[in-house]
């Protein structure tokens, strides 16, 4: 003989279905959103192209003008090597902001993401602004580029790119204010003990000597 349902067992399983979302509308939520965010990251993942150079790009303000930023990477573009072998040159200049006139907790944050991007080696080439200099020497993170280019006329720790052919390139020609070109420390740090630190540093010191000696690699990205 079946075994007959309680009607108030009957009764708490219906009502339960019928609320969940009344009871749990805040959890689904949250759970659709982050699986939309996962599979938008991993997607993303996927199908963007790789790049061949990422360079953290330092200001006391945001970059407002998106072209100021293509420049930036179309011209630094010309001095790279096609690392990926995918026939393209893509450089990826990530400009992030420090000035003492934004929101404390965000500028914080943004110190936090530029010291784990050096920390973890995926980023060797840095520009900046005066401010965002002032922060790359206070905070000890850059090399010495007489011990990184002995044969070269290079001194201290940063390259003053106005002092340089950069801005000679068409697409500089209407960039306004200093840019500043350094290298994070590699030497004596975690990073040695990484091989694909060690190839981004390397490939981060050509670029840095490309410039320095005006040496395109890529003459049509800038035509």
């Amino acid at each position: 003989m079946a075994k007959q349902e309680r009607e108030a067992d009957k009764y708490v399983k219906d009502k339960w279905y019928q609320n969940i979302w009344y009871h749990h509308k805040a959890k689904i939520i949250i759970v659709l959103f982050l699986a939309v965010a996962i599979f938008a990251f991993v997607y993303s993942s996927l199908t963007k192209s790789d790049i061949d150079l990422y360079v953290i790009y330092i200001t006391a303000d945001p970059e407002v003008f998106g072209e100021r930023i293509s420049s930036l990477e179309t011209t630094v573009g010309i001095f790279t090597q096609d690392i990926t072998n995918d026939g393209r040159i893509n450089v990826f200049v990530d400009n992030v902001y420090i000035g003492a006139n934004h929101e404390a907790d965000q500028v914080y944050k943004n110190k936090e993401r530029i010291m784990t991007n050096l920390r973890a080696g995926t980023c060797f080439l840095i520009l900046s602004d005066e401010t965002g200099l002032e922060y790359l020497i206070s905070s000890d993170t850059l090399c010495s580029l007489e011990e990184e280019f002995p044969d070269s006329e290079l001194t201290g720790n940063y390259l003053d790119l106005h002092e340089t052919h950069f801005f000679e390139r068409p697409l500089m020609e209407d960039f306004e204010g200093n840019l500043f070109m350094s290298l994070r420390q590699f030497k004596g740090t975690i990073a040695e003990l990484n091989s694909n630190s060690l190839k981004t540093f390397e490939q981060s010191k050509d670029v840095f000597m490309n410039i320095f000696t005006n040496y395109t690699v890529n003459i049509k990205k800038d035509e």
